[in-house]
């Protein structure tokens, strides 16, 4: 298979998710703001919308424009949200579990856009 359809291919699945996933996050909002408040996150509102919004630019991912600077921006961007909102080392029983699952889920997600951006450069 040619590589340029696999990075296409990469770009569509990794965009749409983002999408996918700072609509979910605008639309439930006061939702995300709650579980930040509760992890002490300051101003959660304002860090939930713009999460919201800058998940959103998976739009750029999809169609390619500055795909290497958006991949890494979004690397950071997951990298800071993981932080906030999976602190592992806060919790104990099921819910570290679950923040170590989400951890790691993250991780894997930073490394393929990481990949995606050299890739593309």
């Amino acid at each position: 298979m040619d590589i340029g359809i696999l990075t296409v291919v990469g770009r569509v699945l990794i965009g749409g998710a983002f999408l996918v996933s700072g609509i979910r996050l605008l639309r439930h909002r006061p939702m995300v703001s709650g579980l930040l408040a509760a992890k002490r996150v300051p101003y959660p509102g304002v860090i939930a919308a713009a999460g919201g919004v800058f998940e959103i630019m998976g739009l750029a991912a999809i169609s390619g424009f500055w795909f290497p600077a958006v991949a890494v921006a979004l690397a950071v961007f997951i990298a800071a949200a993981t932080v906030m909102a999976h602190d592992f080392w806060n919790e104990d029983g099921m819910q570290r579990f679950a923040d170590i699952n989400a951890v790691i889920a993250n991780v894997i997600i930073v490394g393929a856009l990481l990949a995606l951006a050299g890739l593309s450069l």
